[in-house]
C-alpha cells in the first residue's frame, strides 16, 4: 500500500477514535478575562493581554457533543474569553451587571457557557441575540466563560455595551455611567484537520502522477 495513503489512513482512523471519545467540547488556548469593576457609579471594562488579539475559532470535524452542547457540532468555536470581576463591584439592592450587543457579525453566535471547566454544567442556551434569543444577557458576578461560534472560517467581532440595570427589568438605572468592550475572533481549521486534508490531496496527487505513467 502507498505509503502516503497509509499514514492519511492512520490520521483519519486516529481522528475518528479521538472524536468518539470527545463528548464535551474541546477548550484550547489560555483564558483571556474580560475584566468588570463598578466604583462611584462608574463602570469600567478592560481586556485582560492585548485588546486586539483575536481569539482562535477552531472546528473537530467529526466530532459530536452530548446535548445541549450539541448545539456547537460542526462549528468554529472558542471559549477563552471569561467575564470576571476586575476588583471593586458597588451595586446598589437588587441591581445587576448587564450586557447588550450593540453590534455582531453576521454568522457570528454565543451560547451560555460558566466555569470554563465544567463544560458538563453549562446550559449552552443561546444568548446575546443568537438565535432569536434577547440581545441582553445578564452576568451573575462569576467567572463565566461563554461559547462563540461561527459556520464558516473568517474574522468575527462583537461590540457589546456593558450597564447597570436592574435585576428584574434589565433597564439601565441612571446616575450609572456604561463602557463597552469589542471582542474579536478568527475561524480557523484545526491543525488535525488542515494535516489530514493535505495528506489526502497529496496522496490524490501522487495517484494521478503514478497513474499517467502507465
Amino acid at each position: 500500500m502507498n505509503t502516503t495513503i497509509r499514514t492519511t489512513m492512520l490520521l483519519t482512523a486516529a481522528a475518528c477514535t479521538a472524536a468518539s471519545a470527545q463528548v464535551w467540547p474541546q477548550v484550547e488556548g489560555s483564558m483571556k478575562h474580560v475584566l468588570v469593576t463598578v466604583e462611584n457609579q462608574v463602570l469600567e471594562v478592560h481586556l485582560e493581554g492585548d485588546p486586539d488579539e483575536r481569539m482562535e475559532m477552531l472546528r473537530y470535524p467529526g466530532e459530536q457533543y452530548f446535548a445541549p452542547a450539541d448545539v456547537l457540532d460542526d462549528t468554529y468555536y472558542n471559549s477563552r474569553y471569561g467575564w470576571l470581576s476586575g476588583g471593586f463591584i458597588d451595586l446598589p439592592q437588587d441591581a445587576g451587571i448587564f450586557v447588550r450587543t450593540i453590534s455582531s457579525d453576521a454568522g457570528l453566535s454565543v451560547y451560555e457557557g460558566g466555569m470554563r471547566m465544567m463544560r458538563e454544567s453549562h446550559t449552552y442556551d443561546a444568548i446575546l441575540g443568537t438565535d432569536g434569543s434577547s440581545d441582553t444577557w445578564q452576568w451573575g458576578g462569576t467567572m463565566v466563560h461563554n461559547w462563540y461560534a461561527a459556520d464558516a472560517v473568517g474574522a468575527y467581532a462583537a461590540t457589546y455595551e456593558v450597564y447597570v440595570g436592574d435585576a428584574s427589568t434589565g433597564d439601565a438605572l441612571s446616575g450609572y455611567t456604561p463602557d463597552e468592550v469589542t471582542l474579536v475572533f478568527n475561524a480557523v481549521p484545526a491543525p488535525g484537520g488542515a494535516a489530514l486534508l493535505g495528506l489526502a490531496t497529496l496522496g490524490a496527487v501522487r495517484r494521478r502522477r503514478e497513474g499517467g505513467r502507465r
